[in-house]
């Protein structure tokens, strides 16, 4: 949505809030404020020296603004915690700046610029809800909520629960921004408390301390930085320990995207992993190109909501890769007939942040494209295409799971009393026991588990085509009814039929003629015509009824990580960290709406 902070840079370069009348940091002293303020009388990084193997430290900020505080928290986490402990830094802001404001206040601070540029990197469009960044190969993770704090509250009252070992009440002052400064925000605070929990906050204003008081909070008031006389600190003094992550193994059935995120995120929380599967990307996952970006309706519905989330997270899973396996081109969507021309229009009227997506006139797809499409368009600037069959193997090989060449029939509970051992699985060639499972192998995962799954196979044929002289230049991703991606090695990838409730794997040359026709039908351009098909592929896809994946729990111990439909690649990052949250016991991303309609469905009998 349209919710970039008003601001304006004064002669020094700092951005000055036209919202609250008042500068996000000194270019003085802004470092050293926010070192005093945040890191000093939070007892960091002191802390994090002693902090117990494997231990998930999680700070929380009220006001990312130019995320002066999460780079200076970085920073000093990269030079004095244990290696084998993590970062979890959670902020909430109403008025996010949009990327080329944050570039340009960054670019006064020189000192944080090591870890300003992984930021602008992998900075999201700014829309509604929680964009989950990873960094430093998971040792560092932000999760950044977009939208207003007291509705954010509500999103946190559950997930922050004794998590939160740090809080930094960062914002414009109480007198300037007191919607912010309310009760909930204090007995949230309180909620998500343990006994180590601590809070510091440039204010010293009554209210603020009155607010923490009541909720329980032993409030200090301190010496302020610079001209400012005082400020406040403290600690939550409960008797409530925060309790340990749970590192027991986890068995992971399938060898497709879905299952090499999830095996990516238990090795970053160093939770030992087992892959079972007959093959390595062998299904939708082992396509040479597909394309990532966000789905979306001409209204906010929970299925975009949840697509605008799990973008942003795909991006920063597939950074490490970029220009080897992911390719940041953007995607193009042509209006190639009155109904896709209406969609450009209620899709502008809806708001969507330009991050997202903009709309082109036809001689502007033409020319960002490269090749000729003389049709409005829609652009996602920052979506693209990438390699999965290749990626997956990165995947598996960064996070390098015990694997088993198998295929697993049946899963079902086991027969002994014992923790260890809750679940048989039973292959073509072994049987396994298991105490925690996430089934994650496609269609097939619906006929494993003894309670039927909505879900329906979909068969699609992708083809692959020679490039001419003409669509060799290429550089977007262009999806009519189906897409065409750059070439690559001298071909593109163009496809897919849909072809629902069919699982045969045999190719078929009418399928091939129908990807062709179908784009001819949609680009209405010479080059594509005659194209020349050289190979094809098919696979099975899983799909639900409405089109949301399936991520969650079935029984103790047995998750589901299906039902990633025609988006797999752009879902399952952010369904791998859900998981792996929930296995761990760690703060899970994503809304509680979204995540409650991912919660697998069962048929009716």
């Amino acid at each position: 949505m349209s919710n970039h902070a008003k601001i304006d840079f004064n002669e020094s370069g700092v951005p000055i809030s036209q919202t609250f009348d008042d500068i996000y940091f000194s270019i003085d002293s802004g470092i050293d404020e926010s070192q005093y303020v945040f890191l000093k009388h939070n007892g960091l990084p002191e802390r994090w020296v002693s902090l117990p193997a494997q231990y998930d430290f999680v700070v929380t900020e009220t006001g990312f603004g130019t995320g002066l505080n999460f780079l200076l928290t970085w920073l000093n986490y990269r030079q004095h915690a244990r290696s084998c402990t993590r970062l979890h830094f959670i902020s909430v802001e109403k008025y996010p700046l949009s990327k080329s404001q944050l570039a340009q206040a960054l670019a006064t601070l020189p000192a944080v610029a090591a870890v300003a540029e992984p930021l602008l990197e992998q900075y999201p469009a700014t829309e509604p809800g929680c964009h989950r960044l990873v960094f430093d190969q998971g040792r560092v993770v932000l999760d950044l909520w977009i939208g207003d704090i007291i509705e954010t509250l509500a999103e946190w009252q559950t997930s922050l629960a004794h998590q939160v070992d740090a809080w930094f009440l960062d914002g414009f002052a109480p007198a300037k921004n007191p919607a912010m400064w309310q009760s909930a925000l204090f007995n949230t605070m309180a909620n998500s408390a343990h006994r180590d929990t601590t809070f510091a906050t440039f204010t010293a204003a009554g209210l603020v301390k009155r607010g923490l008081n009541e909720a329980g909070f032993q409030v200090n008031k301190v010496k302020g930085f610079g001209r400012k006389r005082e400020m406040l600190c403290g600690h939550f003094p409960g008797q409530i320990v925060k309790s340990s992550r749970c590192r027991a193994p986890v068995t992971l059935v399938g060898g497709g995207i879905a299952s090499a995120c999830l095996a990516r995120a238990l090795h970053q929380r160093q939770i030992p992993c087992r892959v079972i599967s007959q093959g390595l990307a062998d299904g939708a996952s082992g396509n040479p190109q597909g394309a990532v970006y966000p789905l979306l309706h001409a209204e906010l519905t929970p299925l975009t909501r949840f697509y605008l989330q799990a973008s942003s997270t795909a991006i920063s899973y597939y950074t490490p890769w970029r220009d080897r396996y992911w390719f940041v081109s953007g995607v193009i969507q042509p209006a190639f007939n009155a109904s896709r021309i209406n969609r450009i229009e209620k899709i502008t009227a809806c708001d969507y942040s330009s991050a997202t997506v903009t709309a082109l006139a036809s001689e502007q797809s033409s020319t960002l494209a490269q090749l000729p499409i003389e049709q409005p368009s829609l652009h996602y600037p920052n979506a693209g295409w990438l390699n999965p069959s290749k990626l997956v193997r990165a995947m598996f090989n960064e996070s390098d799971p015990d694997w088993m060449t198998d295929t697993v029939e049946r899963i079902f509970p086991c027969n002994l009393d014992s923790p260890t051992l809750a679940w048989t699985l039973v292959g073509t060639r072994a049987r396994y026991s298991a105490a925690r499972v996430v089934i994650a192998c496609g269609h097939a995962s619906a006929t494993l588990f003894q309670s039927e799954l909505k879900m329906t196979p979909v068969k699609g044929q992708i083809s692959t085509i020679r490039a001419t002289a003409e669509t060799e230049a290429l550089n977007k991703v262009l999806c009519y009814k189906g897409y065409m991606v750059p070439a690559q090695n001298g071909e593109h990838c163009i496809g897919a039929t849909f072809e629902r409730g069919q699982t045969d794997l045999n190719a078929s040359v009418e399928a091939d003629t129908a990807n062709c026709d179908s784009l001819a039908r949609c680009a209405q351009q010479t080059w594509s015509q005659h194209l020349e098909i050289t190979g094809h592929r098919v696979s099975i896809r899983a799909t639900t009824p409405d089109h949301m994946p399936a991520a969650g729990a079935l029984d103790t111990g047995l998750m589901l990580l299906s039902g990633l439909g025609s988006r797999g690649l752009t879902a399952a990052p952010i369904l791998a960290e859900l998981l792996a949250e929930q296995l761990s016991g760690g703060v899970v991303p994503l809304t509680k709406d979204a995540r409650s309609r991912l919660q697998p469905q069962r048929l009716i009998k």
